[in-house]
């Protein structure tokens, strides 16, 4: 009896887009210069990164909003991209506790090698980035991005929790309230199926209208 060869189809993984890019891209040049990453010094380049790019022009190459939580700029969609990464095996997240001050460190490390679509230019600004703070501890990036004008003005105006801008005006009011005191409305005062009267209002005006419309008609068409 002859035996057909199974055929193996290998799909290759999606490349990486958007937040996880970002991340990955800063992990892997991190690593290519010698670099230990943690959760927060991932977090302060990340945030420098989107400054300078904002700065020169282009648009934030992570993909997140940044608020003032957590000793400074923070996106807790960091934290969803992290766990995504790790469970693709992308990264592990090797966790180390002070014995003197019970301090907590989460250090990441890029595990493999994987496909991003990232704009060249935000590349160059992370390569930037770490040039020049990348040897920076995670407490000193702290007080640095403290100095940045979007925290500076966040913190002038005390609006913790609200989205910086980082062009560095005002941080952007937050609409997450508002909306949901809408939705509430909404939901007890539903809209009627027909406007009375608004349908009829329309075909009249629509009737009142017709000369006109062929009139106009009329004259393109000469001309």
């Amino acid at each position: 009896m002859s035996h057909r060869p199974t055929l193996v189809v290998v799909t290759a993984p999606a490349p990486l887009r958007g937040p996880a890019a970002a991340i990955a891209y800063l992990l892997a040049s991190a690593r290519t210069n010698g670099m230990r990453v943690n959760r927060t010094k991932l977090t302060k380049l990340l945030y420098l990164a989107d400054l300078r790019a904002v700065d020169r022009g282009l648009p934030p190459g992570s993909g997140v909003d940044w608020r003032w939580r957590h000793y400074g700029p923070h996106s807790l969609r960091l934290k969803e991209v992290e766990r995504d990464l790790r469970e693709a095996g992308h990264v592990q997240v090797e966790e180390t506790v002070d014995p003197f001050t019970g301090y907590c460190e989460y250090a990441i490390h890029l595990m493999d090698a994987p496909q991003t679509v990232i704009d060249t230019e935000f590349t160059q600004i992370v390569d930037g980035v770490l040039a020049e703070f990348g040897d920076l501890s995670a407490s000193q990036l702290r007080d640095l991005t403290y100095q940045t004008a979007p925290m500076q003005e966040a913190v002038k105006r005390g609006k913790r929790e609200v989205r910086l801008d980082l062009s560095g005006g005002a941080p952007y009011p937050d609409l997450g309230p508002g909306m949901a005191r809408l939705r509430d409305w909404a939901s007890r005062n539903p809209l009627p199926e027909d406007e009375p009267g608004g349908v009829d209002d329309l075909v009249e005006e629509m009737e009142d209208l017709t000369e006109h419309r062929a009139a106009a008609t009329r004259w393109l068409l000469e001309e």
